[in-house]
């Protein structure tokens, strides 16, 4: 029999365990960077590297904080015929407007890999 205890990853699941206890109403997303799969095996442990709260908004099949979604905002639409006559400050006017009428959901975020 193997007595060896393997190591866990996320301080031995502490920190999501608390997590979720103190916001048991948020949703849990999982975000996997590309070392989280080998690709020899369908399914791997993989190390959780951080867990937190985050405010997040889904924008073309990324979730996104507040300040990258601005960011990525005022970069996809400056080449849009309707904006190209604004001044700088009309346009981030216009991003800040865009950004206060978005959705955004708070959720138990856990990074992997």
């Amino acid at each position: 029999m193997n007595n060896t205890k393997l190591d866990c990853s996320l301080n031995d699941t502490t920190v999501l365990r608390k997590l979720i206890l103190e916001n048991p109403e948020l949703p849990i997303l999982m975000f996997c960077g590309e070392d989280a799969w080998s690709g020899e095996y369908n399914y791997s442990q993989a190390y959780a590297s951080k867990g937190e709260i985050e405010t997040l908004t889904l924008y073309k099949d990324t979730w996104l904080t507040k300040d990258d979604y601005e960011d990525r905002l005022a970069n996809d639409l400056s080449d849009e015929e309707e904006y190209i006559d604004m001044t700088v400050e009309e346009y981030d006017k216009m991003i800040d407007k865009k950004v206060e009428e978005t959705e955004f959901v708070k959720a138990i975020v856990i990074w992997v890999g």
